[in-house]
């Protein structure tokens, strides 16, 4: 088996020098028709080139040594290209260009004398109409509909400093380069292109600070968005292991269908990091491997991507750059911007791995690199005081893991950066998006921990794709959970306007089911039959968390209920079937299903020798419900904060087996 090597240190880019003279060149893969002794060949190159497709390129030279009847070779990628020279004087040479050239480096050889001679490199970047490069500028370029019209006003970004493209659709920007690339924020109104899923929102500077090249993008024109809906897709932790790519296109399939459900809607999609998991990228699975996953898979649609604490290089954190290389090579930067229709979203990466901050045994702090803070501010000073804003980044903000329902405050390593966060979005609503938990919360305006903001402040921590890391789906196909009893699966948000609604859609699960119940007459874990784990602390650790939750008279004739979207602007509502109203208790609680489907297959797996980290969590989004006896059937109605309602009849007593439970 042949595998590839890979490097993540960086790019390696040769900075040309604006002359290549070249004397007395080796035999180099000699013509098979050349003949003759090579003479002293002194050629000077552009280190870069604007080229409309089919023109001719030049070059200078000095004393006529190359004739038309020699040949020019561009190679790229170790593919050469003959090419006709048209006019050979004193002191110029011109050639044809390939009919299908590409933007790209490209060696140039010359074949004279029996020798193919390398002149030197030059990028070239294949452009619709050449531009002047605009004064002071060393990253410039057009910005124009596929219908060649030019985009005004379109902000560009170098990831440090900004400016707009004019009416012409030029930009031009005095970068220093620092960051590797340049990004537009795509304006309303305007999609990106894309590489499968994957906008095209960004190119990579490949030459020295001090020379100026062309960055050029494209951008498809579709007219109002005042109406779209944006999937938001938590962890998928893709690793080509525990079937989870067979799994992950169970969650593909959905949104396809989702989507087909619902034709004629604009429909986004935006993740929320860890598309990979960086412990197993030694495996041979890596981000480039993710973009070719996502890209099989899900079809005609724009998804942008987020950085997760896992889609860092494991292997190279000398730096902060050199450990976000990998995705910036294959997926996207770090931070960016766009905006659809009239909310502007803002994408950042708060899993910190500078070496200032990151040990062995703590590889990350949860905090924004530092550039960011003045990046985001100049980002905002952009945006219409009129647009909402949505800043997406892996880690939550505000979670603080607490027995006292809805205890949220801000997390204490990104303080400050949130409150500058919250200062700089006054007036206008201001909702976070992440991940991480592989569990879900809503925090609303309204809650006590948002309470003391002029503006409306919101969070929104997504459940995870992969439920658990794909391990119940795995060790139980058919019951695919988070830790929480979430199913796995995305959040889609309903946008009009700036008027958002939200709901929570399980992969495999009718978007219309919200909640889950449990008859606890029949829930209990003091029987567990285990094949392989015999490790004394993780039997006390089940048993403590999970056997004594279940265990004993306080759940006699008592029913769990899961509401996995719960905000305190939802309601729920028990009946029995002859009117009588029960009393629902919010509760803080371990999800029977979680513990059933995960936590008991994945502890005994192969033999455990030691308490696995890997558990079901105790969470908010639960209500417990006394009832009057084992058999009395129960009418349960959710009311989520827009008004939809979820009822469900439960027929008691009901079975408690993961079978019961299967979705699939």
């Amino acid at each position: 088996m042949i595998k590839r090597l890979r490097t993540h240190s960086g790019l390696m880019v040769l900075t040309l020098l604006t002359a290549f003279i070249l004397a007395g060149c080796k035999n180099d893969d000699p013509e098979p028709n050349g003949g003759g002794a090579n003479g002293e060949i002194t050629a000077t190159l552009p280190s870069t080139l604007d080229l409309v497709k089919g023109n001719p390129i030049s070059f200078t030279q000095q004393g006529g040594v190359i004739t038309t009847s020699d040949v020019i070779y561009l190679e790229k990628e170790g593919k050469f290209t003959p090419c006709e020279i048209t006019e050979a004087t004193e002191s110029r040479v011109t050639f044809t260009s390939p009919k299908n050239m590409t933007t790209g480096i490209y060696k140039v050889h010359v074949s004279h004398g029996g020798k193919r001679i390398l002149l030197g490199e030059i990028k070239i970047t294949i452009v619709s109409k050449n531009i002047a490069i605009p004064q002071g500028a060393t990253v410039y370029g057009v910005v124009e509909t596929t219908d060649g019209e030019p985009v005004a006003g379109v902000v560009v970004t170098d990831g440090v400093d900004f400016t707009q493209t004019d009416a012409n659709g030029v930009y031009g920007l005095g970068s220093s380069k620092t960051e590797g690339y340049v990004s537009i924020c795509v304006p309303s109104g305007y999609e990106p292109e894309t590489n499968g899923v994957l906008p095209k929102i960004y190119q990579r500077t490949t030459l020295s600070s001090s020379v100026p090249e062309n960055l050029s993008f494209t951008l498809k024109k579709v007219g109002s968005q005042d109406n779209f809906k944006v999937v938001f897709m938590g962890d998928m932790h893709l690793a080509n292991r525990t079937q989870d790519i067979a799994q992950f296109k169970k969650f593909t399939t959905d949104v396809t269908r989702y989507r087909a459900a619902h034709t004629g809607e604009k429909i986004y999609g935006i993740t929320l990091g860890d598309m990979t998991w960086d412990a197993f990228w030694k495996n041979g699975y890596e981000l480039d491997d993710y973009a070719s996953t996502i890209n099989s898979n899900l079809k005609d649609m724009v998804v942008y991507q987020c950085i997760g604490n896992h889609d860092h290089d494991p292997n190279n954190r000398l730096s902060y750059q050199s450990g976000i290389n990998p995705l910036l090579t294959y997926i996207s930067p770090a931070w960016y911007s766009f905006n659809i229709g009239k909310v502007h979203f803002v994408v950042l990466d708060n899993i910190d791995i500078s070496p200032a901050t990151s040990t062995d045994n703590t590889p990350y702090k949860q905090n924004f690199y530092g550039p960011q803070m003045q990046w985001l501010e100049k980002d905002l000073s952009y945006v219409p005081s009129d647009m909402d804003v949505y800043i997406i980044s892996h880690g939550s903000q505000w979670y603080v893991d607490s027995s006292t329902a809805n205890n949220y405050v801000i997390r204490g390593e990104t303080r400050d950066q949130v409150n500058r966060m919250i200062e700089l979005t006054a007036g206008r609503s201001l909702h976070f998006v992440s991940g991480h938990l592989h569990q879900q919360h809503t925090i609303l305006p309204t809650d006590g921990a948002m309470r003391g903001y002029s503006h409306p402040v919101y969070e929104h921590n997504i459940p995870a794709i992969c439920g658990d890391w794909w391990y119940s789906g795995y060790y139980t196909p058919g019951v695919p959970v988070c830790t929480d009893g979430t199913p796995y699966g995305y959040a889609v948000f309903d946008f009009t306007g700036k008027d958002v609604k939200w709901r929570y859609k399980g992969t495999d699960v009718d978007e219309n089911v919200q909640f889950r119940t449990y008859d606890l007459n029949n829930v209990n874990f003091d029987n567990v039959t285990w094949k392989n784990l015999t490790n004394a602390d993780a039997l006390k650790a089940f048993n403590d968390r999970y056997v004594k939750a279940y265990t004993g008279s306080q759940h006699r004739n008592k029913v769990l209920i899961n509401v996995w979207n719960w905000n305190t602007d939802s309601k729920i509502e028990v009946k029995t079937k002859d009117g009588r109203t029960l009393n629902a208790v919010q509760s803080y609680v371990y999800d029977p299903l979680s513990i059933a489907a995960l936590t008991i297959p994945y502890w005994d797996r192969g033999g455990v020798n030691s308490t696995p980290g890997t558990y079901t969590t105790q969470r908010f989004h639960f209500f417990m419900v006394q009832c009057p006896d084992a058999d009395s059937d129960l009418v349960i109605t959710v009311t989520d904060k827009f008004g939809n309602v979820y009822k469900e009849t439960m027929e008691r007593p009901r079975e408690f087996s993961t079978d019961e439970y299967k979705i699939y």
